[in-house]
């Protein structure tokens, strides 16, 4: 472009008067248009180079957004669930338990490589036993504070703090936050011991001073309709992403693969860690039309499961 600027120049400067001929105006025009074309191409592909990594970028924050909600979560499953304490262990076998699932901090029932059921305090609040609680007398709790207790909530008890070695969950059938006291269903689980003299089981008895804390199933999944990964915790399934997949690889301390179907003693005995990865499809199309799809991954510790039995 300098080069035909200098040129006309020179051109009219040499010889003003008698003007451009018809030939060199069609070759400034052609040359003139040529790096024009030129220019708008290079512009056209750096607004799509632009356009394209914004979409890519887009897609990349939205995988991480949702796996960080998941990693997050599945970091700390199990907490509120007493499964630590002696009587009330994920590998109860002996009777102790009456119901020994209730004590696992995972469904391993319906775990699968892109659903995950676990136990866990969503919001880390307890409240303390106002008295003693002695399930085989009264299904009625006292405690210091009901604030943000409801029917139906599941709920677990630890006497931890109190050197206790027991556990129990039950299901709110009734609260009263005038009298601050809540009661369970008739269907609870609880740590009991064998008396020997009757030789029959009695339920334990957990002392003022203990936790009560609420803590649903949390429940992940990947539908195979790739809809995209929803998130409930009893209140009705939220979608993360629409398009979204999950796909999730249990692994033991050295991080090999444990196969599935998940069982008790690899739930007790091997599950340390789980691998998470999410695919986001892009929301809008590259500008060629198609459309990108991001991945995002990361190994999770189970904080909860690091003991050996």
């Amino acid at each position: 472009m300098v080069k035909v600027c200098r040129y006309l120049s020179m051109r009219w400067g040499a010889n003003a008067s008698q003007g451009f001929t018809v030939i060199e105006m069609v070759t400034v025009l052609g040359v003139s248009a040529l790096i024009f074309a030129g220019i708008m191409i290079q512009y056209s592909d750096s607004v799509s180079a632009s356009y394209n990594q914004k979409v890519r970028m887009a897609a990349n924050l939205q995988a991480q957004a949702i796996l960080q909600n998941i990693v997050l979560e599945l970091r700390v499953l199990g907490n509120g669930v007493p499964f630590d304490q002696t009587n009330f262990q994920i590998d109860e076998q002996d009777g102790v338990l009456t119901d020994p699932k209730k004590a696992w901090p995972i469904d391993i029932d319906t775990a699968t490589a892109h659903r995950i059921s676990f136990r866990l305090n969503e919001t880390g609040t307890t409240h303390l036993l106002y008295d003693n609680f002695n399930p085989s007398a009264s299904l009625q709790i006292r405690l210091t504070d009901t604030e943000g207790l409801d029917v139906n909530d599941p709920i677990y008890i630890t006497n931890s703090v109190v050197a206790g070695d027991d556990g129990f969950y039950g299901v709110l059938t009734a609260v009263n936050h005038s009298s601050k006291t809540v009661t369970v269903g008739s269907d609870y689980v609880v740590s009991r011991t064998l008396n020997p003299d009757t030789e029959t089981w009695v339920d334990a008895v957990f002392p003022e001073g203990s936790l009560l804390e609420e803590v649903p199933m949390v429940t992940f999944d990947s539908p195979a309709d790739n809809s995209g990964i929803t998130r409930d915790s009893g209140y009705g399934a939220v979608m993360l992403g629409a398009g979204s997949t999950m796909t999730l690889e249990y692994l033991d301390q050295n991080g090999a693969t444990i196969g599935l179907p998940l069982t008790l003693q690899k739930l007790a005995g091997q599950l340390r860690l789980i691998r998470v990865t999410v695919t986001m499809p892009s929301s809008k199309k590259f500008s060629d039309g198609s459309i990108y799809t991001a991945t995002a991954s990361q190994t999770v510790g189970l904080r909860n499961l690091n003991y050996t039995f």
